[in-house]
C-alpha cells in the first residue's frame, strides 16, 4: 500500500513490526509500503546548494555526498535530506545520476518524483548540454523517465584565459571525435590525429597553470565484445596524456579521468553513436 506522507508511513510501519499474527502464520518479508508521492530535489549555483527530500537509504546518500565532495561545490552544500526506505526500485540511483548530471552544470536544479527524473539548468558548454541531455532520455534505471531543459548561458561565461581553452578544447572535441580504433586504446599518428593533437597542445600553452583533466569515453560496441570500457576510456585518455607531454606541456598540468559508457554524447542505439561516443575530451578546472 501507500501512505500519503512519512508520519502515516511510519506509524503502519510500526504496526505492522508490532502486530500479532495468528498461530502459524508470519509476514513473508518486509512489507511493501510506499508513499503516495516519493521526492528529491537539489539545486546549485556557484556559491554553493542545497538537498532535500528523501533517498531510500544510507548508500544512496552516501554515494551523493562523494559526488559533491569531489566537485568544486564541496563543503558548501545543505544537505537536508531524509532516509526512507519506500521508494520505487531505482530511485538512489536515479537520484544520483540526477545530481551528477547537476553538478556539471553551472547552475540548476534537479528532481525525481517517483519515477519521474527533471534537470533544468545553464551552462556555457555546449558537450555539456548534450550529455546530461542523452543522459535524461536514455541512461535512466528501467521505468524511470527524465527531461532535461538546459539553455546556453548568455552572460556569465568569463572571457579569460582558462575559458578560451575550455571552449577551443571543446571545438577540438567536435572536430575530431575518433582518435582510436574500436576497442584499442592505440592512437595511430595518421595525419588527421597528429594535427588533433598538435592543436590540443598549442591549445593547452594559451593556459599553463590550468589543470586540465583529460576525459576518456567509450561505446557500447566494445562492451559487447568483452571490453572493460571503463579502464579502456582511462588508457585512452592516459595515451592522450603521453601525446600532450611529448608536445611540451607539463605533466602537472593534465590529469585523466575514464568515463567508459557512462557519459555518452548521443543515445547508445544512435547510428552516430560509434562515431561520438568514442572519444577524448577534456575539462578546464574552474
Amino acid at each position: 500500500g501507500a501512505a500519503a506522507d512519512r508520519a502515516g508511513w511510519q506509524a503502519l510501519e510500526d504496526a505492522l513490526k508490532g502486530k500479532a499474527l495468528p498461530a502459524g502464520l508470519s509476514l513473508s518479508g518486509r512489507p511493501a509500503l510506499t508513499l503516495r508521492s516519493y521526492g528529491f530535489s537539489a539545486s546549485i549555483d556557484k556559491s554553493g546548494g542545497y538537498l532535500g527530500g528523501y533517498l531510500p537509504d544510507a548508500a544512496a546518500k552516501d554515494a551523493i555526498a562523494a559526488l559533491i565532495e569531489a566537485s568544486p561545490l564541496r563543503g558548501r552544500i545543505s544537505d537536508e535530506t531524509e532516509i526512507l526506505p519506500a521508494a520505487p526500485t531505482g530511485f538512489g540511483v536515479a537520484a544520483r545520476g540526477a545530481v551528477q548530471d547537476l553538478l556539471r552544470l553551472d547552475l540548476g536544479s534537479a528532481s525525481v518524483v517517483d519515477r519521474e527524473v527533471n534537470v533544468r539548468g545553464l551552462t556555457c558548454r555546449a558537450l555539456i548540454r548534450d550529455e546530461v541531455q542523452t543522459n535524461l532520455a536514455s541512461g535512466l534505471p528501467d521505468s524511470f523517465s527524465g527531461k532535461a531543459e538546459i539553455g546556453m548561458r548568455q552572460t556569465g561565461c568569463v572571457i579569460d584565459p582558462p575559458s578560451n581553452c575550455q571552449n577551443e578544447l571543446d571545438a577540438l572535441t567536435q572536430r575530431y571525435y575518433v582518435m582510436f580504433g574500436q576497442g584499442t586504446a592505440v592512437v595511430t599518428l595518421d595525419p588527421v590525429t597528429e594535427r588533433a593533437m598538435s592543436e590540443a597542445a598549442a591549445i593547452l600553452r594559451q593556459c599553463p597553470a590550468t589543470r586540465v583533466t583529460i576525459e576518456g569515453h567509450a561505446n557500447l560496441d566494445g562492451e559487447r565484445s568483452g571490453f572493460n570500457n571503463l579502464d579502456l576510456s582511462s588508457r585512452r585518455a592516459l595515451r592522450v596524456r603521453e601525446e600532450l607531454i611529448r608536445r611540451g606541456i607539463g605533466p602537472a598540468q593534465l590529469e585523466v579521468k575514464g568515463y567508459g559508457t557512462d557519459r555518452p554524447l548521443v543515445a547508445h542505439g544512435d547510428p552516430e553513436a560509434r562515431v561520438k561516443n568514442r572519444r577524448v575530451q577534456f575539462t578546464v578546472a574552474k
